[in-house]
């Protein structure tokens, strides 16, 4: 905790609120509030579309993990990334990258659904 408010770098903005809270175009977040829509990631049928999945799992968003964990130079999971932010603006700012063009297609996919 301590890392984290005496950082000397980074903003936390709309996209990275998503991946670090799980709140936001998540189906499974979705859901909660229109408990008509389905869950479940359209990639990936038995899985549940929450932040996890998507930022760190999902298919659809492979390319974007992959050019993400080439500049960090390490492959992300829910436990490392918070200390990858952490190590230098530069991290900051690819993990925030990142975050917008993922939380980007999910809403482009949610309107054209």
């Amino acid at each position: 905790m301590t890392e984290w408010v005496e950082r000397g770098h980074g903003e936390v903005n709309y996209y990275l609120t998503q991946l670090l809270s799980g709140h936001g175009y998540f189906k499974s977040h979705s859901q909660r509030y229109d408990n008509t829509l389905s869950a479940l990631c359209p990639a990936c049928p038995s899985m549940i579309e929450d932040a996890e999945h998507v930022f760190f799992r999902c298919p659809r968003f492979h390319e974007e993990r992959e050019r993400l964990q080439q500049g960090l130079q390490e492959e992300i999971e829910p436990e490392n990334i918070t200390r990858l932010m952490l190590e230098t603006t530069g991290n900051w700012l690819a993990v925030a990258s990142f975050a917008q063009s993922v939380v980007t297609r999910l809403r482009q996919e949610a309107q054209e659904a």
